[in-house]
């Protein structure tokens, strides 16, 4: 039977082309974009879950409590908790130290790479599975002149020899003997690095982090099974606070495999994260794929009356309506998996445009059960989805009044028309959602941030720019168009080091106003064209400033300053008791959902990441270049030179938000281009229900316009009724969305009405080639068997 159905399915597939193309065209966009976000979702929640005892893993967090009560969370840990949590903590299983990431040269006699690494100790390989290809598996990493590589390093210094025993060169400075060999870290992996050099150099070189206070380093917890994950949290909360009576931390176990989704934290509590963007995709794949499920209802009802005399037919030699539900149904099926072979194929082509919009690397790997599981449910639930309306709606004909040629349906076609105002809502609330979104990115790429990103130059600094920094700017200052250099600490967009400890005359005793610290040096100010509205810049004679500080106006206005009186003022900070020598005016220093906070520059050469130079923008940028690289390699010749825009570093910071942009604009599309086929089958529909009207109209002297204008107006009022009702939606969702910036663009009522207007248009193209066909028809062969 079910040979029969599905050999009857391939005679009507075969039979229609144009609706069967049709349909499985809207089934293959819309499986398409399933499958792609079904990989991207696949991808996301895979994070950190390879580990063997993944669901043990835990990531030590840390609660820092201000006197007014505010709560601000962080993954740096003091290292004196590794040994507390060892000893005190029965619940845990091991405990593993390490630093957070840091880039460094690695160097043998022939080769040298700029990688990324960690300072560990042996414990990282016992908890996490980055399972050791060489060296001993219970310690890889013996002492403090070891170092542990993976696979790709080994093969970049050593070709194809066993690196065991030979020693490279860290930052030109220290050298260590390979220990170890590791697997390369998978990039579905947190945690990335190349090489793991030992914790107790990181210790010894840094004795600040062997204080209660302090919290340069990750903790890393893998507890027992079995093990009350609420019990150790409530003898670690209490920890930090029995071993130092005056800090104002607590700490606590968070998921490991749950950190990359939820990583935002409110008040102490994990909220959201990546996990809304998961959540966003996966909605959007699902309105896509339903759209092409109402556009297989509508067409497949459009050819009701085609088959209505088949189905009369079987009725009448003893089909029963379970039989033709299953044989419709059926149908279907084959349909939506056509469409998946088909959708396949589109993924295998567009993957890498995919990855590269993403910055993801995923494969459509068949090996994989969950993906092929996935596929499968998806195409069935569409299949199903797509063809019950039709299989109840067709298999519900009485056989005698279709076969006298009423070929009406049973069921209203008020169901039809629903589907169809839901479509175009749903595409109208995409394509003003798209057009939102492409402002506010513009929005922020446009706006003022209080200092020049654009001709400037960022070259991270290393150990030998560090020591050569004089004799490089100089040389750098020589070259004509190189305007000028100056050091800053860290990232400027998002500055990231805060603190609270800045002292000033009659600061509140309970203050928990948390201060942004940039160090530079006296060329960065004049470098960025941050405005000094008084005072002076920073100067480089004989440590004048070693212990003075420039603020900017908002934290002017935050100690109770003046501009009359902020100048000579005493402030404390980490350079010793010193005066404000100079006030700026206020810059973005935080991701613009954020916005300006208060903030004291340092005066420091050398204690931070990033040279920014400003060059010249008429002349060619390669001419440039290559003297700067030139520059570069004399006085850092060991490194690679490696340089970013700063205005490309910009636009990183708001990647995610690029990436929303883009793949909002690509459901946008998916979703208008099914909504044309729908309404192409809502018109077919309507066209071949109406042949005889038309045909009448015609005898009676009607026009071929006042036809398209009758098989046109109704749908153009569903999509009026789109409008209304998507208009206020798209509104609040979008409102809500740009709430999240302290700098939004504003929604201008253009918006909805140019998304309207493409609404309308789309409708009126989509109609008019089937509404001029039926009005072009010859009505003598519509009214022939009257």
């Amino acid at each position: 039977m079910i040979y029969n159905y599905l050999k009857i399915a391939l005679r009507n597939l075969i039979r229609n082309k144009v609706y069967s193309f049709i349909k499985i065209f809207s089934l293959t966009v819309g499986l398409t974009a399933a499958i792609f976000t079904f990989l991207w979702v696949i991808d996301e929640l895979s994070y950190d879950k390879f580990h063997t005892n993944a669901p043990n893993i835990y990531r030590v967090m840390t609660n820092n409590t201000y006197p007014d009560g505010r709560i601000e969370t962080y993954p740096a840990t003091t290292s004196l908790l590794k040994d507390a949590i060892r000893n005190e903590i029965p619940e845990a299983d091991k405990v593993a130290l390490l630093s957070m990431e840091t880039n460094a040269l690695i160097s043998n006699e022939k080769n040298s790479f700029n990688e990324q690494g960690v300072y560990a100790d042996s414990s990282l390989f016992s908890i996490f599975s980055f399972p050791l290809l060489k060296g001993d598996q219970k310690n890889p990493i013996p002492d403090n002149t070891s170092i542990v590589i993976s696979e790709n390093l080994t093969k970049k210094l050593f070709g194809d020899k066993d690196p065991v025993g030979k020693s490279v060169t860290v930052d030109y400075g220290r050298s260590f003997m390979v220990s170890g060999v590791f697997t390369n870290v998978p990039s579905n992996s947190s945690l990335q690095f190349d090489f793991v050099l030992p914790l107790g150099l990181f210790i010894k070189d840094n004795p600040w982090t062997q204080n209660w206070q302090s919290g340069g380093t990750q903790t890393m917890v893998a507890l027992k099974p079995g093990a009350s994950l609420e019990n150790a949290n409530t003898k670690i909360g209490a920890l930090i606070k029995k071993n130092c009576k005056e800090c104002s931390t607590s700490a606590f176990l968070f998921p490991y495999t749950q950190q990359r989704l939820y990583s935002e934290f409110e008040n102490g509590k994990s909220m959201s994260g990546r996990i809304e963007q998961v959540k966003l995709f996966s909605i959007i794949a699902a309105i896509v794929l339903l759209m092409a499920c109402i556009n297989f209802m509508n067409l497949a009802t459009a050819q009701s009356v085609a088959r209505s005399r088949e189905i009369g037919v079987r009725k009448l030699i003893g089909a029963r309506q379970s039989g033709l539900i299953m044989h419709f149904i059926s149908e279907s099926l084959v349909l939506a998996f056509i469409g998946l072979l088909f959708a396949l194929i589109a993924v295998h082509f567009l993957l890498p445009l995919f990855n590269g919009i993403t910055e993801k690397s995923v494969q459509l790997d068949f090996t994989n059960p969950i993906l092929v599981t996935g596929a499968l449910v998806i195409t069935v639930v569409s299949g199903l989805l797509a063809g019950c309306y039709p299989a109840f709606l067709l298999s519900s004909f009485k056989p005698v009044t279709v076969l006298k040629g009423d070929a009406s349906p049973s069921l209203s076609g008020g169901f039809r028309k629903t589907l169809v105002v839901v479509q175009f809502a749903t595409s109208i609330i995409l394509i003003t959602g798209s057009m939102i979104i492409y402002r506010q990115i513009s929005f922020i790429s446009n706006k003022n941030l209080g200092f020049e990103k654009e001709n400037v130059i960022e070259i991270k600094r290393n150990d030998m720019l560090g020591k050569n920094y004089a004799p490089f700017k100089n040389d750098l200052l020589q070259i004509p168009s190189v305007k000028s250099i100056g050091f800053g600490g860290s990232n400027i967009f998002t500055v990231p080091i805060t603190t609270t400890d800045p002292v000033w005359r009659n600061k509140p005793v309970n203050s928990s106003i948390t201060f942004k610290i940039f160090r530079c040096d006296e060329g960065f100010i004049p470098t960025m064209n941050i405005g000094l509205l008084a005072g002076r810049n920073f100067s480089n004679i004989n440590n004048l400033d070693s212990a003075n500080y420039i603020i900017n106006k908002k934290a002017m206005k935050i100690m109770g300053l003046t501009p009359d009186n902020v100048i000579g003022a005493d402030l404390q900070m980490w350079n010793g008791k010193g005066k404000i020598v100079g006030l700026t005016d206020d810059f973005n220093n935080d991701n613009l959902r954020q916005g300006i906070e208060p903030l004291i520059f340092l005066y420091s050469k050398n204690i931070g990441s990033n040279y920014f130079i400003k060059i010249d923008g008429s002349v060619p940028v390669n001419t440039t270049l290559a003297a700067i690289e030139k520059t570069f390699k004399k006085h850092s010749p060991a490194y690679l030179f490696e340089y970013s825009f700063l205005d490309q570093v910009f636009a990183r910071e708001y990647r995610t938000e690029l990436i929303i942009g883009k793949l909002s604009l690509i459901a946008t599309v998916f979703a208008v281009l099914i909504c044309c086929l729908g309404l192409f089958g809502l018109v077919a529909y309507a066209a071949v229900k109406r042949t005889k009207e038309i045909g009448v109209r015609k005898v009676l002297g009607a026009s071929v316009s006042s036809i398209v204008v009758l098989l046109s107006k109704d749908f153009i009022i569903l999509v009026l009724i789109a409008f209304i009702i998507a208009g206020p939606i798209a509104y609040f969702v979008m409102q809500q969305w740009l709430q999240g910036f302290a700098y939004h663009t504003n929604i201008s009522w253009w918006i909805f009405a140019a998304a309207g207007a493409g609404a309308l248009m789309v409708t009126l193209l989509t109609m008019s080639f089937q509404a001029i066909k039926a009005a072009l028809a010859n009505p003598v062969k519509s009214l022939k068997n009257e």
